[in-house]
């Protein structure tokens, strides 16, 4: 019969993906806000006011939530260091500037810190966390850096993801003893991570010869 459609089938628009799944990732920010790090897919569904199956159609594991929210926050930690970075900053206010972005979302984020960060950087095969998306771009500009100047490229791997892992670490004891600013804090690193372990006592002063 003409006009008809089969039994069960829905009528009007289909189901935007993309809008349906930033609402889970608003709803699970906000689910984590409230209730801690270790909130499941059913808490996510309640704050979205979806049925479960709902979140399952778009994020069929934890792990995948946490993945999509670690790139949405990683993307975010940029932009932010974009914006704070003038046009003619120099590479060492660029550095500053990010380092200063992931200690204020550190800061102001103190749930999804613990929820984000406790995958480190790569956890299980379909997990790739916060710290290994923000390790994965300093990486990039570390290679093209180093292959400007014709250098050695294989550092540039290494050396990023001690960058983030100090500031992750560093942050979290800032966080937990208050001992100095925030902009204290974010100088120290700087040097550290711009001018490397030349200017740290521990490898520069009178121990160094010794076996």
């Amino acid at each position: 019969m003409a006009g008809s459609r089969r039994p069960g089938r829905p009528t009007g628009p289909g189901v935007d993906v993309e809008r349906r799944r930033e609402e889970l990732l608003d709803a699970a920010e906000r689910a984590v806000r409230t209730g801690g790090p270790q909130v499941g897919l059913a808490e996510v569904a309640r704050q979205a006011g979806f049925v479960r199956s709902v979140v399952y159609a778009i994020f069929p594991s934890r792990a995948s939530l946490l993945t999509a929210l670690s790139q949405r926050h990683a993307a975010q930690i940029l932009v932010k260091t974009g914006k704070k970075t003038p046009s003619d900053a120099t590479d060492r206010q660029r550095l500053a500037a990010f380092i200063d972005s992931l200690c204020e979302w550190i800061e102001e984020e103190p749930e999804l810190y613990r929820m984000l960060g406790g995958q480190a950087f790569v956890g299980d095969d379909d997990t790739h966390g916060l710290f290994e998306q923000l390790a994965d771009s300093a990486e990039l500009l570390l290679t093209m850096n180093l292959s400007a100047q014709n250098s050695e490229t294989a550092a540039a791997g290494p050396w990023s993801r001690a960058m983030i892992g100090a500031v992750a670490a560093s942050t979290a004891w800032w966080r937990r003893t208050g001992t100095m600013s925030r902009a204290d804090l974010v100088e120290h690193l700087t040097v550290m991570c711009w001018e490397g372990g030349a200017r740290l006592p521990l490898f520069n002063g009178p121990l160094r010869d010794n076996p």
